[in-house]
Parts: C-alpha cells; sequence; structure tokens
C-alpha cells in the first residue's frame, strides 16, 4: 500500500469517528444509529491494525569524512661511520743482565788466513770488467749507442713505376723492413705494408731500394749491422 492510501485511510477513520461523536451528542435517543456508529469505529479500527505501514529507518548514521593527515619527511640522520681505533702497542727489547757477569769469557784463537795459490809467471792478469762479446744479429738505431745510417744520394735509385698502375693511374706506397750491413748495402728486403698490392709496387720498390747504398751505423766507433725502415712513394707527376 502507497503513502497516499494511507493517508486516505487514515483521514476516513478520523471522519468516521467525528461523524460518530457528533451523531452521540445531538441525538442521544437515537441507540440504532448509536449501534451502526460502534460498528463502523470497530471495523476502521479492525482496518487500521491489518495495515502494514513501512519501516522507517529511524537510526541515523552521520557522514563520515576522510582526513588525509600530511606529514612533512624528515631524512633520517647520516650515519657516522665508526673508525676502528688500532692500538699498536710499542714494546722495548729491555736487555736482560748477564746471571754470570764475574766470569771471564773463553779466549778465542783468530783462524788462520787462507793464503791464495802463487799466480804463475806465465799469465796474463786483467782487472776490471771483461768486455761483453759484440751482438751476432743487427740492431735498432738509437737503442744502445747505435748511430743511424745515413743515405748516399748518389745511390739512391728511383723505382720504375708499374705499367699496370700507369694504365690505371693508380699511385701508392710501400713500406719496407731492410737491413743495412756493415759495408752500407741494403739486404734482407721484407714487405711491412702496401696500400693498394697486385699492382708491381711491391717489386719495382724491392729492385729499387736493394740498390741503395748508406753509410753504416755504428756503436762504439765500429759499424754494425741496423734494421731499417724505408717507405717508397710512386707517384704519377
Amino acid at each position: 500500500m502507497t503513502e497516499q492510501q494511507q493517508a486516505l485511510s487514515l483521514d476516513s477513520k478520523l471522519l468516521a469517528e467525528d461523524a460518530v461523536y457528533s451523531r452521540l451528542l445531538h441525538r442521544k435517543d437515537d441507540r440504532k444509529f448509536f449501534w451502526v456508529a460502534i460498528g463502523l469505529a470497530i471495523v476502521a479500527h479492525a482496518v487500521v491494525l491489518f495495515l502494514r505501514f513501512p519501516d522507517i529507518d529511524r537510526t541515523f548514521v552521520p557522514e563520515q569524512k576522510k582526513v588525509i593527515v600530511i606529514k612533512k619527511y624528515t631524512p633520517p640522520p647520516p650515519q657516522v661511520e665508526k673508525k676502528k681505533i688500532i692500538e699498536k702497542k710499542i714494546t722495548k727489547k729491555v736487555p736482560l743482565p748477564d746471571p754470570t757477569p764475574d766470569e771471564p769469557e773463553p779466549i778465542r784463537e783468530p783462524e788462520p788466513e787462507i793464503q791464495p795459490d802463487p799466480i804463475p809467471d806465465d799469465m796474463d792478469v786483467l782487472l776490471g770488467e771483461p768486455e761483453l762479446p759484440p751482438p751476432s744479429g743487427p740492431l735498432l738505431p738509437g737503442v744502445g749507442g747505435v748511430t743511424n745510417p745515413i743515405k748516399i744520394e748518389e745511390y739512391a735509385v728511383h723505382p720504375e713505376y708499374p705499367e699496370l698502375a700507369r694504365q690505371a693511374r693508380l699511385e701508392g706506397t710501400v713500406i719496407l723492413q731492410v737491413v743495412i750491413q756493415k759495408d752500407g748495402s741494403v739486404s734482407e728486403p721484407q714487405i711491412l705494408r702496401v696500400d693498394k698490392a697486385n699492382l708491381g709496387f711491391e717489386q719495382a720498390a724491392i729492385e729499387a731500394v736493394t740498390q741503395w747504398r748508406y753509410t753504416p751505423a755504428e756503436q762504439n766507433g765500429k759499424p754494425v749491422a741496423v734494421y731499417l725502415t724505408v717507405n717508397v712513394q710512386f707517384s704519377l707527376h
């Protein structure tokens, strides 16, 4: 039943009671009307008793507001490393007293010196450090007092330009390692690097350099064989 219907039923009940009371006040002698009014009142009360009214929740829960607390961040204090203090005990040796200071020490006889054998008259005596034997292989210029060999321009033969490289209009560089002998000749040529291979630069450079001559390198005023690096340029101009 809706709230509007409940309100109408309640109004009808009140009107019926008012009508009964008003009739009772004005018409006391009418017994028939009295009993009719009593019956209507009983019926009205019975109807009200059997009606179901909606439950009203009388508990009021106040709205809870959320409170956010913001705390300022405080960094923890820096930890101080505890340095371990190492105590070094200084000990001093104390000489022990001689338990028998009055006793004389034993007399030790000096050991006899060993006399070397006499040197024969026919043997030469060398004083000082012996000289090291001369090295057998080539040395490096600038190491151990070795001087640099000097190229003699009269024997500086220019290499022939390879025909294949000339036709292709290509230039190149060949780096050789050679040995400058004691007489200044060039031997043992080895190719270290060539920027354009298989064009004839290598063979042309070897044929030219092996004809060159140098003033030999020296060590302690004596000529020695040394290694030397030679660059050979091939240019069309």
